[in-house]
């Protein structure tokens, strides 16, 4: 049964907030705005391109990479919650309008999604034992899509669950599967105006982390207490818990190069390589720096700070749309070779920034990625020396139509 759904506030503590229905169409609410997102107009503006630029025309299409329906529709499920495990979402388009799919536990992320309704399907209602949460979001997925006649479905194939495709296959002999995600992936490449600001947020709170490990770190401390430091810096500049996650370690003797926070205990002169996002309404920027903490660096170290930082300018030089992730690395690269390092540049000089991490655009030296306007960024050169030190250093940058601006000022320095 399809009937308009109340505008209510989900409660397991309260029984009359949960439908009795099985499935709710209801409006999409806009008399609230999450604190940190994307706009209505971006995410309209973004489904308007993803249909135009369909080379094979679609009756529907089905968005379930979580990555997706915040692009298209704002819609960011906490990962704070007891409310999103476990959970998925459907996001049906057709022509002009906007179905979002998810059950009754995600409705206050639901109601800050930018669609034209939402299809709210009741899971758990506090009283029984559910049956599958991902087969209710499929099963009004499917309801949804009978509205729509659709012989010719845009699907992510490697995202949309089987039992969508499968079931409106069974329901229509003749459906034809169009694959999207290539377009998907294409349109993502050019950043907007919300994105950016998202991006901003992140590039901030990471300003706030590096600022105060530079600050506070301390011999005596572990890795994991340097992530506490710059977590609870993001949280602070952000407001409200995000996500921090990358590279806190020791790399004194060059042999590490990554890796997640240990309760390896610092020592006066260590070095430490800082290299981490904060994901914030799903957009992340990328910092990285490396300095000794508790002493001074030794000859040596300064020596391969002074070439990554030649190599980064090089390359930042160099970076504008047209230009290939070969080309570039090509600059950074020569810069190592000139001072015998080259060896010693095991990875690549970036990334492209946004979603996910890494993404598109990749900066590598066998790539063949071209850079456009649009594209947000990484550069991060470095270098591991055996005995000397391992280190990274990185900005972000915003491709422009006739070169680029750089979006993060943190400090890249050896010292604290």
């Amino acid at each position: 049964m399809i009937k308009p759904a109340r505008q209510t506030s989900m409660s397991l503590q309260t029984q009359a907030a949960i439908p009795d229905a099985s499935t709710t169409i209801e409006p999409a609410s806009k008399s609230s705005s999450p604190a940190v997102g994307l706009t209505p107009e971006g995410c309209t503006s973004r489904r308007r391109r993803l249909w135009d630029s369909l080379r094979s025309q679609c009756d529907a299409i089905v968005v379930s990479d979580p990555a997706h329906l915040i692009y298209l529709a704002n819609f960011a499920p906490s990962p704070f919650s007891f409310r999103t495990s476990g959970a998925s979402a459907a996001l049906i388009l057709r022509p002009g309008r906007a179905t979002l799919v998810a059950d009754n536990l995600l409705t206050p992320y639901a109601d800050t999604a930018y669609v034209d309704e939402v299809a709210a399907p009741v899971w758990y209602n506090g009283r029984e034992s559910p049956v599958g949460r991902s087969e209710t979001v499929v099963e009004a997925a499917l309801a949804t899509l009978e509205l729509s006649k659709a012989t010719r479905l845009g699907i992510e194939p490697a995202r949309v669950p089987a039992g969508i495709v499968e079931g409106s296959r069974a329901r229509r002999k003749k459906l034809e599967t169009v694959d999207v995600a290539p377009t998907l992936r294409r349109l993502r490449r050019t950043k907007d105006a919300d994105e950016l600001e998202l991006m901003h947020a992140s590039i901030l709170a990471g300003e706030a982390g590096q600022a105060a490990a530079l600050a506070l770190a301390a011999p005596g401390m572990t890795e994991l207490d340097v992530y506490h430091i710059v977590n609870q810096a993001a949280i602070a500049s952000v407001g409200a818990p995000v996500i921090v996650y990358g590279d806190f370690v020791v790399s004194t003797r060059g042999d590490r190069t990554g890796g997640p926070p240990t309760q390896r205990v610092i020592v006066p002169g260590d070095l430490f390589l800082l290299d981490y996002s904060v994901v914030v309404g799903g957009y992340r920027a990328d910092f990285t720096n490396t300095f000794v903490i508790g002493g001074r660096p030794t000859g040596a170290q300064v020596e391969l700070y002074q070439a990554c930082m030649a190599a980064l300018a090089a390359a930042e030089a160099a970076l504008a749309p047209g230009k290939s992730g070969r080309e570039l690395d090509a600059v950074a690269r020569a810069v190592f070779a000139a001072r015998g390092l080259e060896a010693n540049w095991p990875s690549h000089l970036g990334h492209g920034l946004g979603l996910e991490h890494p993404e598109a655009p990749f900066l590598v030296r066998e790539g063949d990625d071209i850079l456009m306007p649009g594209d947000v960024v990484a550069l991060e050169p470095g270098l591991y020396v055996a005995g000397v030190g391992g280190m990274r250093f990185e900005h972000n940058y915003l491709l422009t139509d006739d070169g680029c601006e750089r979006l993060t000022r943190h400090q890249l320095t050896l010292t604290g």
